[in-house]
């Protein structure tokens, strides 16, 4: 049996997801009727029904087969729905988004392709599909301009307002295998894709323990940069090693042993009036390490280029 599929988002000609059409057969371009939103959820897009847009896509005739292998890469019946929509070739099934919306943007245009081809593919493969084996992370550079979200400290006085209160929700939904999509509370933050190692998983993106040691290694650099250069700290002038070692417990589960931390500094940083008193100072200002020494043993090195010793913490 072959089924008509409206397709908007990666399955296009030139998206990431487009290999799962190939053995397809091309019916045409289509605009919807005037009856829909579509967001832009990250890396991919998400059609719901209700509003005015028109969306504009491709359609194709898939198998039983095909139809399934959509289905699994939309999560359908669980993160979107597949319902019968009108078009010029008769209905057709599209997948309409189930997820949240909050803070989710329209796509006035109705046109992923708009946006998707202002997107790096990095970005995009880094969600959903055939993604790139590089880390987007390590192409991106400090700001020198940095505001420490989750500190706030300050040189004059031991504690000052915090600039996070109350609490935060961050949104995980699991797409296929071991692979989980992380949402954050933050409109211009990109989502994230989590993953496992082998055998449960293929890699594709950090697991739990990573993102761990990333939190970790993140706040204190951000607590250390803003105590000593506040709101203007030197540029490039940090780098931070976190090792996890993982050990095993009585009952011979994985855990994390301890957490071993190492930040590089350059002489810009050293050098600065505010450096001395920052450097015993700035890791009881970070959220995240003082909360994960609670159960974790951490220790904390601070070091020149040269590999001098200036502090260190347990």
């Amino acid at each position: 049996m072959r089924h008509l599929v409206f397709v908007y988002g990666t399955l296009l000609r030139g998206g990431v997801n487009h290999g799962l059409l190939a053995a397809a057969e091309w019916v045409g371009e289509h605009r919807t009727e005037p009856r829909f939103t579509l967001l832009q959820l990250g890396a991919y897009p998400g059609l719901i029904s209700g509003g005015h847009t028109a969306v504009s896509g491709e359609l194709y005739r898939v198998d039983n087969a095909g139809l399934k292998a959509l289905d699994r890469l939309e999560d359908y019946p669980r993160l979107y729905d597949r319902r019968l929509i009108a078009t010029r070739f008769g209905p057709a099934w599209a997948y309409l988004y189930r997820g949240s919306v909050r803070d989710r943007r329209p796509i006035p245009s109705g046109d992923w392709r708009t946006l998707s081809q202002a997107a790096t593919p990095l970005r995009a493969a880094a969600i959903r599909g055939r993604r790139n084996s590089k880390n987007p992370g390590r192409r991106q550079q400090m700001r020198s301009r940095l505001m420490a979200t989750e500190t706030s400290m300050t040189t004059d006085t031991p504690a000052s307002q915090a600039t996070e209160e109350g609490r935060f929700t961050i949104q995980l939904e699991q797409r296929e295998g071991f692979e989980i999509n992380v949402a954050f509370d933050w409109k211009r933050a990109a989502d994230l894709l989590m993953d496992e190692p082998p055998p449960l998983g293929e890699t594709n993106g950090p697991n739990a323990s990573r993102l761990l040691a990333a939190a970790v290694g993140n706040c204190l650099s951000a607590s250390l940069l803003y105590c000593v250069g506040k709101e203007e700290p030197p540029a490039r002038s940090l780098r931070t090693d976190v090792t996890c070692v993982m050990v095993r417990n009585e009952k011979k589960r994985l855990r994390i042993g301890r957490m071993d931390v190492r930040m590089i500094l350059a002489p810009s940083l050293i050098d600065a009036k505010r450096f001395e008193r920052c450097k015993t100072l700035f890791e009881d200002f970070c959220v995240v390490s003082a909360s994960v020494r609670q159960g974790i043993p951490m220790r904390v090195s601070v070091l020149d280029e040269a590999g001098n010793l200036l502090h260190q913490s347990d």
